[in-house]
């Protein structure tokens, strides 16, 4: 009986052997088929969409740190300068009004702060410069100090100097937002 069947499996052997090679009916050996491609493209689609928001939302808020750091570096350094200078200085004195104010552009073309923009140049930043002089006499009578002195006010009634530095980008608003602004001030005192 044993003979018997391992002549049965023999059999068998030679048989497949004859018939030549089976083709090959798993499915998964074949690739993916057309249907599969564009479910997975669509599952991929759907996804994509909903990460893509994120990406823009990064860059526009990328863009505006950018705005504010330059702005708040050119507004601090030139109002790093001015307070360093001494108090007599002519950039400090009010010659005219209440206010002595100046405004610069930073050059696309030079990248320097320049006072004006000839065409074809941009203004990439404007910065203004605004000095106010003040007096502490109206303390000493309990008035408090609210109107900034006039130039040509005597020099012993002046007490302090606003230096405020205001600098604004020239960029308008687009797909990646308007520009930024920045104010800085601080009081310069004799």
């Amino acid at each position: 009986m044993a003979m018997e069947h391992q002549h049965d499996l023999l059999g068998r052997a030679s048989r497949l052997e004859a018939r030549g090679p089976r083709p090959e009916r798993v499915r998964g050996a074949r690739g993916f088929s057309l249907i599969e491609v564009l479910i997975a493209s669509a599952i991929f689609l759907i996804v994509a969409l909903g990460i893509v928001p994120f990406f823009t939302q990064a860059i526009v808020n990328n863009r505006a740190g950018a705005d504010y750091t330059q702005s708040t570096n050119y507004a601090k350094s030139e109002l790093e300068r001015l307070f360093s200078l001494p108090i007599t200085s002519p950039d400090l004195q009010v010659t005219a009004g209440s206010e002595a104010v100046k405004v610069e552009y930073f050059s696309q073309t030079s990248h320097t702060w320049v006072p004006s923009i000839a065409s074809p140049d941009v203004a990439l930043w404007t910065r203004t410069v605004t000095i106010r002089q003040y007096g502490l006499a109206g303390l000493q009578a309990g008035a408090p100090v609210t109107a900034a002195l006039p130039a040509g006010t005597p020099t012993g009634e002046v007490h302090a100097r606003q230096i405020e530095v205001r600098v604004q980008s020239g960029r308008a608003g687009g797909p990646l937002g308007a520009g930024k602004q920045i104010t800085l001030s601080l009081f310069k005192a004799f």
